[in-house]
């Protein structure tokens, strides 16, 4: 889904909605995106988790989960970080293509790597927020999440453009 696709929706808004829309293009594109990285984290952390969990036939989703979590032989950390690295797969080539639009393969090796940097940099700031403010503060861990969860991704966005897909200089 590039930029013409995310238009051919702003259009059917009321003007103003659809010029609002239409001035934070890249930043709309991105948090869909992102969304869909957030899904695919989830989806490759649990599911690994089941793969790897013996499971009764009938057993429902919610109570495979439950299992997974007390039984998995995949451990949370090893199903956590096959989720992130799969997310940030992802996260690139959508970032790439289409939401800064950087088609081609030339430099991609080094595009892949300044954006692991820069997720690897962002991860180290989410798990410092983390500990210092619900291990250390002990605040509430939901709203620190969420929170952390929004740096992040303030933090990804600049990385991503003024970085690492940055508009070359004519």
């Amino acid at each position: 889904m590039n930029k013409e696709f995310f238009r051919k929706i702003y259009r059917i808004l009321p003007k103003p909605l659809c010029e609002l829309c239409m001035k934070f293009e890249n930043a709309i594109i991105y948090i869909f995106y992102g969304a869909l990285a957030t899904l695919i984290n989830y989806v490759s952390h649990f599911g690994i988790r089941l793969a790897f969990t013996d499971i009764p036939k009938g057993t429902g989703l919610l109570n495979a989960l439950r299992l997974a979590e007390e039984t998995s032989r995949i451990p949370s950390i090893g199903a956590t970080g096959f989720a992130w690295v799969t997310a940030v797969i992802f996260a690139f080539f959508t970032n790439k293509y289409f939401v800064f639009e950087k088609p081609g393969r030339e430099g991609m090796g080094k595009e892949f790597l300044e954006f692991t940097g820069g997720r690897l940099f962002s991860l180290g700031c989410e798990l410092l927020i983390m500990w210092l403010f619900v291990d250390v503060l002990h605040l509430n861990e939901l709203v620190i999440k969420l929170a952390a969860n929004v740096v992040v991704l303030i933090l990804n966005y600049f990385i991503s453009k003024l970085i690492v897909f940055k508009a070359k200089k004519e």
